[in-house]
């Protein structure tokens, strides 16, 4: 485990001023936090599930979730990927509202159920970190819950938001879920998790976003942008690399599984990093046919 403190964010430079639009729309979060907050959790994931699951099919994204699908999943009939769509905005919407509650969420023991592959358990070496990657399904944020029972603190990087109260905000939140680092996107991000993965902690990246850095394999059949980063960081830092993903059982109930993803490690680093990311996303893949109303189908993946 790593002793080092843990990185937090920089400051800028010259801190941007709210706007207008950015104060309202903090007042509107802190209003919805203090809501949740009088309710049980599992009232008010489920009241955010169902707006979402009302209004989100009038959101722009949703054309676009409905092609990925049906190209996805073709065989499907309508109705079964209506009722799909249905279940991703009830599921983005409980997500919402548990990632203001997360701290509550982790605090009860019997909200979350960990199942790590023995190989995984064995991969991890004393005073050596690992990668973990996931994916944008059940509630993601959860995934630093399963990092400790590997005997690593959790370090992850996000993506800033626009609005610079909203995004202190919801870092407070999601500071403690991280105690070795939780950094901001940035060209630097990569060294940084680089010298935290040294150092010991367990490295938390999410493999299924659009990344046009990274390389172009099929997913679903379709060509899609996949990053390689989570392969090439485990395979440069001889580290194992832990596909993990979140299944939401019941309500605010969850079982978080990991495993082994065997990486090859041969002369060509850049046919290993290839051959290991196909084998996160064949892995993915597989997941998301299991539970595909958890998953997050309005991402923009594919070149199409």
């Amino acid at each position: 485990m790593t002793n080092a403190p843990p990185e937090t964010p920089p400051a800028p430079a010259t801190a941007p001023r709210p706007s207008l639009v950015h104060r309202l729309e903090y007042r509107a979060l802190v209003a919805a936090d203090a809501l949740l907050r009088l309710l049980p959790v599992d009232a008010g994931s489920a009241l955010m599930g169902r707006l979402w699951r009302w209004f989100g099919p009038f959101n722009r994204r949703h054309a676009r979730a409905e092609k990925n699908l049906a190209a996805a999943m073709p065989d499907l009939p309508v109705a079964a990927r209506r009722r799909i769509l249905a279940g991703m905005w009830d599921n983005l919407g409980r997500v919402a509202a548990e990632t203001l509650q997360i701290r509550r969420i982790i605090a009860d023991p019997a909200r979350l159920t960990v199942a790590i592959d023995p190989a995984a358990l064995a991969a991890i070496r004393p005073g050596r970190g690992a990668v973990f990657v996931s994916m944008h399904s059940g509630n993601w944020e959860l995934v630093s819950a399963a990092i400790p029972q590997l005997g690593l603190e959790a370090a992850a990087v996000y993506r800033r938001v626009k609005n610079p109260l909203t995004e202190e905000f919801l870092l407070q939140r999601r500071r403690g879920l991280y105690p070795a680092g939780l950094l901001p996107r940035s060209h630097s991000a990569g060294l940084r998790l680089a010298g935290l993965a040294r150092r010991g902690a367990g490295i938390a990246m999410l493999g299924d976003l659009r990344d046009r850095r990274g390389t172009v394999i099929d997913v679903f059949g379709r060509p899609s942008y996949v990053s390689v980063a989570p392969v090439a960081l485990a395979r440069r830092l001889d580290l194992p690399l832990i596909a993990a993903r979140i299944v939401r059982l019941r309500g605010v109930r969850f079982r978080i599984e990991a495993e082994l993803v065997d990486v090859p490690r041969t002369d060509d680093a850049e046919a290993d990093v290839l051959a290991g990311t196909r084998l996160v996303n064949a892995r993915f893949e597989t997941w998301i046919r299991e539970y595909p109303a958890q998953w997050m189908w309005i991402l923009r993946r594919w070149l199409d």
